[in-house]
């Protein structure tokens, strides 16, 4: 599991509903809220498909250098307003390690 305090911050993820995407994201910050136990996705709306974003499950996947991915589910919708996204995250997909966060 990330460490908590970190954020993590990257250029370009997407957020797919199975294999569909559904909004690129872009210049992202996943950030932890350790009151509300919550982790959070912030960053700009790529060609949101708004009948995508209201399915479920949806997941936020960020690519990494190494050419795997990192993913989180997404707890809710995602609120875009003024070309911005904004959702609530699932914990971190289990098997991803500090480390693996940091270097996406």
């Amino acid at each position: 599991m990330p460490s908590p305090a970190i954020p993590l911050r990257g250029a370009r993820g997407l957020i797919r509903w199975y294999y569909y995407t559904a909004a690129g994201v872009t210049d992202f910050t996943v950030t932890y809220n350790q009151e509300r136990r919550a982790w959070f996705l912030r960053g700009g709306a790529v060609a949101p498909d708004p009948y995508k974003l209201s399915q479920t499950p949806l997941e936020f996947y960020a690519p990494t250098a190494q050419g795997t991915g990192l993913r989180w589910p997404i707890v809710g919708e995602p609120v875009i307003k003024d070309g911005r996204i904004a959702a609530t995250l699932g914990a971190p997909l289990p098997g991803q390690t500090h480390e693996q966060i940091r270097s996406a």
